[in-house]
Order: C-alpha cells, then structure tokens, then sequence
C-alpha cells in the first residue's frame, strides 16, 4: 500500500499557493505520504518532479490541473496539452489517446462546498449531476478534495458509486499546512508516472479523507489556526 496526495500546487508553479520547493518533502513526511504529485494550472508541466525526488530522496510526481467549460480537469500521464484542446471532450480523449487519464476535480465545489460556505442550503440533485456529460468523458473524479465539505465529499462518493467512476482524493494543497489532508491509498507500489497511470487506469486505488470533523468545515483554511 502507497498514500498519495495526487493534487498539490507551489508559488513557483502556480502563483496562487504559498508553497515553496523547498517545504514540500518535508510537510509531505509529516503527513505520512509516500510521495506527492504537483498539478500546476495551465497547459505543460514544469518539469521540476524529477530534480525534486532525487534532491529529496522522495517520490515526487507531476500532472496539470487544466480547466474546462465542464471544470478543472485533473491530468496524469501527459507532458503537456495542446491549445485546441481547451473543451472537455477534446482535452479528455488527447488524454486517452496518449495513454494518460483524466480525473473531474472537485466538480461541485461552486454547487455544494462554496453555498455551504455561505450559509445556504445548496439545490443540485444527485439526479442531475449523474446526467452531467462530463461524468462520461472522464476516468474518475477527485472525491475527497481538501477544501471540500463534508457533504460534499459524500455526494462525489456516492454519485461515482452509481456511475462506476474511480475514486482519488487530494488536498488541493495551496498551503504547507494542507499536504495530505486527502488523499489517494494505492494498493500496489507507484515509483513512477508509468506507475501512477497504470494503477489509476486498473482503480487499484481509494479516495480517503483524513481530515479532522473541524477541518471539513469550508472556512477552516481561511481562518488563522
């Protein structure tokens, strides 16, 4: 068994987070990881992973977060994405067709986690989102993302039961604090992107949210603790 944060970001590579190179191994150890992938915004990795898993002596891996008309997408197994392939459809089967995946990344964060967040009672259905053309282009859905409530998190796990979509969980770390709050729990090795894709292609792996009752309340990484 191997535990993963598949879904991290850095300064340097994605400007919205505080998380320098330099801190990632260490809080990922803290955690209990055995290893991390960075999924930076855009269309092209950074191609720093693999100087960082051997500065570091850890498994450091890299995917992209790419959005869509649909949403994030999350992206394993491709070096970079071609400019035409900014709609769902096109972006998921270049993927399939270079032998990566592609994981819906916290989808309903704007429809359950963010009125949550505001005090309101969010109104999707899980009738509607199981008819979401999204859910049929996709390999999986990240269902325990980091900033996700509780509920939230629920509803990803019970419509990907409906569906027959794999499962992966992650952070969406933008703070150091954050690595491994959620992760992905892989039942055989992953040592390398070849790896990671194999495993996440077969679903030999499980969403897990490890966070506290506390942690699960959207304005808790916006507070001071």
């Amino acid at each position: 068994m191997m535990v993963f944060d598949l879904h991290v970001h850095t300064r340097p590579g994605s400007g919205d987070s505080n998380i320098e190179y330099r801190d990632l191994v260490a809080w990922a150890r803290k955690a209990g990881l055995d290893g991390l992938c960075l999924t930076e915004h855009g269309m092209e990795k950074t191609g720093v992973a693999e100087q960082l898993s051997r500065e570091y002596d850890f498994v450091v891996l890299e995917g992209l977060e790419t959005g869509t008309e649909y949403g994030d997408i999350l992206v394993f197994g491709v070096d970079s994405i071609p400019r035409t392939c900014y709609r769902a459809a096109d972006l998921c089967r270049f993927v399939a067709e270079s032998g990566g995946v592609t994981f819906a990344a916290h989808p309903f964060r704007a429809e359950i986690s963010r009125p949550l967040m505001m005090r309101s009672t969010p109104r999707l259905t899980l009738e509607e989102a199981l008819a979401r053309p999204l859910f049929k282009m996709v390999d999986g859905v990240e269902a325990a993302n980091g900033w996700s409530a509780a509920e939230d998190v629920a509803f990803c796990l019970e419509l990907c039961r409906r569906l027959g979509l794999k499962t992966i969980g992650a952070s969406d770390a933008h703070m150091p604090r954050q690595i491994g709050s959620c992760v992905t729990v892989f039942t055989n090795g992953v040592r390398s992107e070849a790896d990671l894709v194999r495993e996440l292609k077969l679903g030999n792996c499980a969403a897990q949210d490890r966070r506290t009752p506390e942690q699960k309340v959207p304005t808790f990484w916006f507070s001071s603790h």
